[in-house]
């Protein structure tokens, strides 16, 4: 069987399939429409204007809706780097960490932007509609700005040290440069 067979047959299975599935409920049949898009993907080699005919073909209208509710995030995660695949998820912006990460991901994907906002509006274009919109809210957000802002790193002095106990005065490391640099005095002027 050839890609144009395999292709052909696609919306077919598909349709049975996810018929089948909505009975089980929409959860489950959410998640077997995204692996039958991650199939179509394959099939088409990434080509969004096909794989959007083959799921036109699709005959049952709850099928098709399934596969276009998750046709934009699926095609996303295939498509995207995997340190933005966060941004397509749902998250917990409570969570400091998880506020973080997404920070962090939203910054990269800034500056590949070169910072500019209209750049990044259409490369979030390809994102669902929520995420985007998340997305684009979260820059805006106080906690984003204030993460890009450039951070001085707290251990400069202390990067040799090796726990947080030893973080007096002065740790280890600068006792012994100072002894050095005593030793060094002395020496020099008591010739």
């Amino acid at each position: 069987m050839d890609d144009s067979e395999k292709i052909g047959s696609w919306a077919e299975s598909v349709d049975r399939s996810l018929t089948a599935s909505l009975l089980l409920g929409r959860d489950s049949a959410r998640s077997i429409a995204k692996a039958h898009l991650s199939q179509l993907y394959r099939l088409v080699m990434g080509d969004r204007s096909t794989a959007l005919a083959e799921i036109s073909k699709v005959k049952s209208f709850g099928s098709r809706r399934l596969l276009m509710e998750s046709f934009r995030q699926t095609f996303s995660l295939i498509y995207e780097h995997p340190k933005y695949h966060i941004l397509l998820e749902d998250n917990d912006f409570n969570d400091k960490k998880v506020a973080q990460q997404y920070d962090l991901a939203l910054l990269k994907l800034l500056r590949e932007c070169s910072n500019n906002r209209n750049l990044l509006t259409a490369k979030l274009s390809q994102y669902p509609v929520k995420k985007r919109k998340i997305a684009l809210k979260r820059v805006e957000h106080p906690d984003f700005q204030k993460s890009r802002r450039i951070k001085l790193n707290q251990n400069v002095f202390y990067g040799l040290s090796d726990s947080e106990l030893e973080r007096g005065p002065l740790s280890w490391w600068q006792w012994i440069a100072v002894f050095l640099l005593a030793s060094l005095f002395v020496f020099i002027f008591t010739k």
